[in-house]
């Protein structure tokens, strides 16, 4: 069995790309930060009400910024870094997969 794999932030962004930036979805995501689990992995918080442009300026945000791990060290984000989405910082989250992304997407 083949398990999903993570989308990295660059894949994050391309798919973001190519969506209406003014339309609305009721599930997304918002304020990056180091994840917890993987301090070299990005979190996004959950955010209802969301628009694509949105989530589209918090992924660009990410990317290039430097976060402090939950222990400590700085952790730069580019476009090979994988992605989770968690509720708030400090949760253990899901990872991002194609699946989640297009049902946030679709909804």
């Amino acid at each position: 069995m083949k398990f999903p794999r993570h989308l990295t932030l660059g894949e994050v962004i391309d798919r973001l790309k190519g969506e209406d930036p003014e339309r609305r979805v009721p599930l997304g995501f918002a304020r990056p930060h180091s994840y917890r689990g993987y301090y070299h992995d990005l979190a996004f918080e959950i955010e209802r009400d969301v628009t694509v442009g949105e989530m589209l300026a918090a992924a660009y945000g990410a990317l290039g910024s430097t976060y402090e791990g939950w222990k400590g060290g700085d952790y730069t984000m580019d476009s090979h870094t994988d992605v989770w989405l968690v509720r708030e910082e400090g949760d253990v989250g899901e990872s991002m997969g194609a699946v989640l992304l297009d049902l946030m997407l679709r909804a």
